[in-house]
């Protein structure tokens, strides 16, 4: 019983490996490159569950192997590492489950370290380029870019010499572009780790695997935790930048930014909580005015808003919320 329920596991998870080449092939055309970031990981991911640690390894090897002599092993080294790297963040969801903000945080991490571990590895083994080179290179194709929308707008009648966004791309520097790569990395990282999660729920719930699904958006709370992280995160890039350390702007502009980022969406998160529950506006209505308000001069505003529901809790969504425990300790003294 033993031996055929292990070569059940091996048949599965050699199918499963068979599928990842397949959307590691296509993962290299422009349209199916997405659809590869989003399926690859979650067959990872189902390789552990129905295969098991050892087949998990065995997957790895097999599909570096196979990608290897179908297109070249260069290629195959930086998609398989990205491919597990991401999948390892869905296995942790599905073998501890432990909350959606966890998850969502542990996936973020992993995607972040794939990426991280195939740039580095396409730079030092195909383009045998530094990181200084590559932002270089960047700068100067920016620069090209900007060049041309002018003369393409000119050659309309129109001026762009005065345009934000090109004094912006003309003004940029390779030790801004390498100031700018964490914050990158970490917009990109949160918003795959976002796109996956959804579709990897969906998926699992469909093969009886349960995960715990991410919140609606009006539902999610800025965790004050998380908060405290990135603004912990800030003040060591404004640390580094004091001893003048190379990554301490990077880092700085970083936690700045996820500070931010995280204030935004709790304070758009709980402008919609009141547009759906109080106001009851359509969906449409809601989409549009969240839309404005986010690219609107308040967007400030809303974030610093967001901060302080982490506190307050104005929605009592949790019973944990600052208002909430004042407003017991109240009634407890009375």
């Amino acid at each position: 019983m033993n031996k055929n329920s292990n070569t059940k596991k091996l048949v599965t998870s050699a199918l499963l490996v068979a599928l990842i080449v397949i959307f590691s092939l296509l993962g290299t055309l422009p349209f199916f490159s997405t659809i590869s970031l989003a399926v690859a990981p979650i067959i990872v991911a189902l390789i552990y569950h129905k295969g098991g640690k050892v087949n998990t390894i065995i997957g790895f090897f097999a599909t570096l192997a196979l990608v290897s002599m179908i297109i070249n092993p260069i290629y195959a080294v930086t998609m398989t590492l990205l491919n597990y790297c991401m999948g390892v963040g869905l296995i942790f969801i599905i073998e501890k489950n432990v909350s959606p903000l966890v998850n969502y945080l542990v996936l973020t991490i992993a995607i972040a370290l794939g990426v991280t571990i195939m740039v580095t590895v396409d730079l030092k083994l195909i383009s045998n380029l530094s990181i200084m080179d590559y932002a270089a290179i960047l700068v100067e194709e920016m620069k090209f870019s900007a060049n041309e929308v002018i003369k393409t707008y000119e050659a309309m009648g129109m001026d762009m010499e005065d345009n934000p966004a090109i004094k912006m791309l003309q003004s940029l520097d390779v030790k801004t572009i390498l100031t700018l790569i964490p914050s990158m990395l970490a917009l990109y990282s949160l918003t795959a780790a976002a796109f996956i999660y959804k579709i990897s729920e969906m998926v699992f719930r469909k093969m009886g695997i349960f995960v715990k699904p991410l919140p609606k958006f009006s539902e999610i709370k800025t965790n004050p935790i998380v908060v405290l992280g990135t603004l912990l995160l800030a003040m060591l890039g404004i640390g580094l930048v004091y001893i003048s350390a190379p990554l301490g702007e990077g880092l700085m502009i970083m936690g700045n930014n996820l500070f931010l980022i995280t204030g935004t969406i709790g304070g758009i998160s709980l402008i919609s909580y009141y547009l759906e529950t109080k106001m009851k506006y359509p969906k449409i209505f809601r989409f549009l005015i969240l839309f404005f308000i986010l690219f609107s001069s308040v967007v400030s505003f809303i974030a610093v808003l967001g901060v302080i529901d982490s506190a307050f809790d104005f929605r009592r969504l949790s019973n944990n919320g600052l208002y909430s425990i004042i407003k017991s300790k109240s009634k407890n003294t009375k």
